[in-house]
């Protein structure tokens, strides 16, 4: 009976992390242009989450902005797309993707990997913006 509740208990669950170091919280502390110009700090308050197939973004800053996401990861890159927000009576939206220009994803939605630790990240998107984060 041991060995059936043992057996239950760890195959019961079949939501592990399944992106790595990707997974988990991630605090912008740097925003650049091509041009290398900075467009956000670690104060704008801009964090991105990853688990599953899920992202969330958001910002703190100035007017409060939550988005969550679905996404496919790769080692090499992110793809986010079908950006969802709560629209209320238990309902969410599907939003363009030009609302997740403010935490700084391409209306394409592919962001680069250059660096991923499991306390940096560096994302470079197309139009060549580079994003460094520190995992929170």
């Amino acid at each position: 009976m041991l060995v059936a509740v043992a057996i239950t208990a760890i195959t019961g669950c079949d939501k592990w992390d399944c992106n790595g170091d990707l997974d988990g919280m991630w605090q912008l502390t740097e925003w650049r242009d091509k041009d290398g110009n900075v467009k956000a700090t670690k104060q704008d308050m801009i964090f991105y989450s990853f688990q599953l197939q899920m992202a969330s973004f958001r910002k703190q800053s100035g007017k409060q902005f939550f988005i969550r996401t679905s996404m496919k990861a790769s080692p090499e890159k992110i793809v986010i797309y079908d950006p969802i927000e709560y629209a209320g009576n238990r309902h969410d939206a599907i939003q363009p993707m030009s609302v997740l220009s403010v935490v700084g994803v391409p209306e394409d939605g592919i962001l680069q990997v250059e660096v991923l630790t499991g306390s940096t990240m560096v994302l470079r998107t197309s139009n060549e913006d580079v994003l460094t984060f520190r995992k929170y």
